[in-house]
């Protein structure tokens, strides 16, 4: 008994050592690229190659697509897993077990929801990479499992075939973090532009609201749905907030759809021209002040070469006693500010340059995304999503016109915050209506 706090001591360094080795193995079969897991992701089935690596599991992997074709046309995940149930689509455990011949043993009720599409638009062993050790344990004493930040992931690139495209994978992840999140009719149906309009006057969204109108005879009543969008505060509060900044849904959908087709005709006419369009839209110097400014930034950097070469030297005609010291002083001052100057204008040019060709790369990216539209005969959701960032409506007023001012996706920058109404509108940036 007078030993068993010791024995006790080595048994728990024992334990902690052999969580550590055992961690440590692990990592290292993850860095090897070996997948480690039970059961494959939802989509794909454990091979029988050395590492068992993911192989397509054709029927599943299909679903898979589907959801992910969805999810970037802007359909959110609720409404996805209830197309799903509408079909009769096993879920992924009841799959599993169905594969085996075997009922499911879990606790479930079987149907699709929101954090099951959630988490297999989330997973990049889609893209055919192991992304692995994502979860680990609080300690080796308490086992409760617990998520890593995506930093600490162990991830292993090209490792298997890819289900999904990184094409279709951008898009997902674009649709996440747009400001849109879309509201849904009785129907299940989001519109095109859902959540992505703003009042011009208090910045509250946009809110769609559906009337039921009667037209025709008496004895024959026509009935059909009226769909427009309301000052989100008005909606709510009433006059004493906001103005409703009423708008026909088809009337903005169509000025839009206008907008789109003019600038997608203006790529098919004249491209190169349309291009310095959207470059001056993004308020980007033109060519010729880019190449002066290329000169300049040349020009200094040869300039700092020689400066770097010429200080040392002064030190040294000073030690040798070819210059007096007064003189070395003043040419030490007047070359450290030269090259304290110079140095600032440098970085400024450089950073002005390096913005200019990430503008001029997402004008080409815009312009790639406006050519798929050139045909549209109507607004879509997918269509918004990818070209739009947001759009602001202002309040009608008869004795001036109203202004719509369209805010697009890779010419614009993002909304900065909900009161983005302190920004200028007489911006040349805006688009007018």
């Amino acid at each position: 008994m007078d030993m068993m706090p010791i024995v006790n001591l080595f048994n728990e360094w024992h334990s902690a050592s052999t969580s550590k080795k055992i961690k440590s193995v692990i990592e290292a079969n993850c860095k090897a690229g070996k997948y480690r897991a039970t059961a494959a992701p939802y989509g794909y089935v454990k091979g029988d190659d050395e590492k068992h690596l993911p192989a397509i599991d054709e029927p599943a992997a299909s679903v898979v697509r589907r959801i992910f074709e969805m999810r970037s046309q802007g359909i959110s995940p609720r409404h996805i897993a209830d197309k799903l149930n509408e079909e009769k689509i096993p879920i992924p455990s009841d799959y599993y077990y169905a594969k085996l011949g075997k009922p499911n043993p879990r606790r479930t009720n079987h149907l699709w929801c929101t954090e099951r599409i959630t988490a297999i638009c989330k997973n990049p062993t889609y893209l055919g990479h192991l992304a692995q050790m994502r979860t680990t344990t609080v300690s080796y004493k308490n086992h409760k499992t617990v998520k890593k930040d995506q930093s600490e992931w162990v991830i292993v690139y090209n490792t298997h075939e890819p289900i999904i495209s990184q094409e279709i994978w951008d898009k997902v992840r674009k649709i996440e973090k747009s400001v849109s999140q879309g509201k849904k009719t009785k129907k299940g149906e989001t519109m095109p532009l859902s959540g992505l309009m703003f009042c011009a006057d208090c910045g509250e969204k946009m809110r769609l609201c559906t009337n039921n109108t009667t037209n025709g005879s008496k004895k024959k009543p026509r009935k059909y749905i009226r769909h427009n969008y309301q000052c989100g505060a008005y909606n709510r509060f009433g006059k004493f907030y906001c103005t409703s900044h009423y708008i026909k849904m088809k009337d903005i959908n169509a000025l839009v759809l206008a907008d789109i087709r003019l600038m997608a005709a203006l790529v098919l006419e004249d491209e190169e021209f349309a291009r310095k369009q959207f470059l001056s839209k993004k308020e980007q110097i033109n060519s010729k002040q880019s190449a002066e400014e290329q000169k300049r930034l040349h020009d200094g950097q040869y300039r700092l070469s020689e400066l770097e070469k010429l200080i040392p030297a002064i030190y040294e005609d000073k030690v040798l006693g070819k210059i007096p010291e007064d003189v070395c002083v003043n040419l030490l001052e007047k070359y450290q500010a030269e090259q304290k100057s110079l140095s600032e204008e440098v970085w400024q040019l450089e950073s002005k340059l390096n913005a200019v060709k990430q503008g001029e790369n997402d004008v080409d990216e815009f312009i790639k995304r406006l050519k798929k539209y050139t045909d549209v005969q109507e607004l879509t959701r997918e269509m918004c999503l990818e070209l739009i960032e947001y759009i602001t409506i202002d309040e009608y007023a008869k004795d001036r016109p109203r202004e719509i001012h369209i805010y697009y996706k890779l010419l614009e920058k993002p909304l900065p915050h909900k009161k983005f109404l302190e920004v200028d509108k007489v911006d040349e940036s805006k688009k007018t209506a």
